[in-house]
């Protein structure tokens, strides 16, 4: 009977790699005419109507203007805040608003110039200068 030492060599480890290594080709090869299966909408390219949105649309929408930088916090947080149970109206009417949902279209201008009016006549100009701020992003 034969005795060997064992001495592993980096050579061997090397050359044992390469040889069970594999080259794999693709099975097939994609077409040059290739068409997407489905398309998103992009928020950028269309102007959503402002006055029959979801208020879930809108806080995404005001998120991605937020991490463009193309709003201030103050207008974010304006838009993203949850929608009241009832809200007042600038003729000082009260709106029942517990029927609106996250997917309900809902006239979210008429909701702000609201806010703004009374911001105004409240005289809280800090809030009334923010709605108007929101005013005009829902404008653009």
């Amino acid at each position: 009977m034969e005795m060997s030492s064992l001495h592993w060599s980096g050579s061997l480890l090397h050359r044992e790699h390469a040889r069970n290594t594999r080259i794999e080709k693709a099975l097939f090869s994609p077409r040059a005419e290739t068409r997407p299966v489905f398309e998103l909408q992009d928020m950028q390219r269309q102007t959503p109507d402002f006055s029959a949105i979801s208020p879930r649309l809108l806080r995404e929408l005001a998120l991605q203007k937020y991490i463009a930088g193309d709003i201030p916090q103050d207008v974010y947080i304006a838009l993203a805040q949850e929608l009241p149970m009832q809200a007042v109206s600038a003729s000082g009417a009260v709106e029942d608003l517990s029927d609106v949902t996250d997917d309900t279209e809902f006239d979210f201008r008429r909701y702000f110039q609201n806010q703004k009016v009374l911001a105004t006549t409240l005289g809280d100009e800090d809030k009334a200068q923010t709605f108007e701020s929101v005013l005009g992003f829902l404008r653009t």
